[in-house]
C-alpha cells in the first residue's frame, strides 16, 4: 500500500523568536493538511488501484507565480546543467545566467529553476574540480610540452601526495630571461587564493 501526501500536511513548525534581532523568521510550511490519495496493490501483482481519496486542502493554493518555488519545480535538466556549466566556465554571472536563462521559456515564473538551484550547482561543480584541480593543471603542462619540448615544468609533492610546490616556464619566459637576466624582479603574493600558497614570479 502507497499513500500520497499534501506537502502541507503534519503539524506547524515552531518559529523561534529572533536572537539578538538577527535570526531570520521563518515561514510556516506546514498547515496539518489532511489531502492524501492511498493506492493498493491487486493481489501482490504489479497491478495499482486507487484505494481512497481525501479532498480536503485546509489553505490557500500556490499562485501560478509561486509554482516555481514548489520542490518539485527546483530541479534542472541534464541539458540545462550542460548550459550553465558552459557559462560559469566563462565566468558569466549566475545572475546574468538565470536572466538569461528566464526569457527562453517566457518569463521567470516558467523557468523550472530558480537562482539559488544554479548557484548551488554551480558551487558542487567547483568543489568537484577542486578535487582534481591538480591533477588538471598536470595534464595541461604535460599538453604544453608535447606541443613544444622548451616547455619546462617540475612539482613536489608531500608525503600525503598533495601538491607542495610547483614551477613552470614556457619558452618565451625563458628567452626572456635569456635577454634580461643581468635585471631581475621578484613578486609573491601569499594566502590570496584558496590554498593559502606562496605564488611567485620571476621576471627578468
Amino acid at each position: 500500500m502507497k499513500r500520497l501526501l499534501c506537502s502541507k500536511q503534519g503539524s506547524p513548525s515552531l518559529i523561534l523568536p529572533p536572537t539578538n534581532g538577527n535570526r531570520r523568521k521563518n515561514g510556516v510550511s506546514r498547515y496539518g493538511c489532511l489531502e492524501s490519495i492511498k493506492f493498493k496493490r491487486i493481489n501482490r501483482s504489479d497491478n495499482w488501484v486507487t484505494d481512497t481519496v481525501i479532498f480536503y486542502h485546509n489553505h490557500p493554493f500556490t499562485t501560478p507565480s509561486k509554482i516555481r518555488y514548489l520542490p518539485i519545480n527546483r530541479s534542472i535538466s541534464q541539458t540545462s546543467k550542460l548550459l550553465f556549466s558552459s557559462l560559469a566556465e566563462v565566468n558569466v554571472p549566475v545572475s546574468q545566467q538565470a536572466a538569461y536563462f528566464s526569457n527562453q521559456p517566457g518569463g521567470v515564473q516558467n523557468m523550472g529553476c530558480m537562482k539559488m538551484v544554479i548557484n548551488n550547482m554551480v558551487r558542487d561543480d567547483r568543489i568537484d574540480l577542486k578535487n582534481y584541480d591538480v591533477d588538471l593543471i598536470v595534464e595541461e603542462f604535460e599538453m604544453n610540452k608535447s606541443e613544444n619540448e622548451e616547455f619546462f615544468y617540475d612539482l613536489v609533492k608531500d608525503d600525503e601526495g598533495r601538491l607542495k610546490h610547483l614551477f613552470w616556464a614556457d619558452p618565451t619566459m625563458i628567452e626572456n630571461y635569456k635577454l634580461f637576466g643581468n635585471s631581475v624582479t621578484f613578486d609573491t603574493t601569499y594566502k590570496t587564493n584558496v590554498y593559502s600558497m606562496v605564488f611567485g614570479i620571476f621576471c627578468g
